[in-house]
């Protein structure tokens, strides 16, 4: 527990920063080609598998509310292994 909280208040404040996370890449998404003096956008990714989809372990509007997610339709037991396996075989 933080500082003594609730869990109904822990749960919030962890609920705020996953959010947070995502409005704040979708600002520097849509930023960034501006400060570099280009048009267009950037697409955020997200970095939710289908186990946590699955089980229903996700923050609404996090990760899961990404542009792209290219892990979306991966277990996490076979991204590790794709990891283990690019570790060992691609350096």
């Amino acid at each position: 527990k933080v500082q003594g909280g609730t869990n109904a208040e822990n749960l919030a404040l962890q609920n705020i920063q996953a959010r947070l996370r995502m409005v704040i890449a979708f600002l520097l998404a849509q930023l960034l080609p501006w400060v570099r003096g280009t048009t267009g956008f950037l697409l955020v990714l997200g970095s939710a598998n289908v186990d946590e989809g699955l089980r229903g372990y996700l923050t609404k509007y996090d990760c899961s509310s990404a542009d792209l997610n290219p892990i979306g339709g991966i277990s996490k037991s076979d991204l590790r292994r794709f990891l283990r396996w690019g570790a060992d075989n691609l350096g």
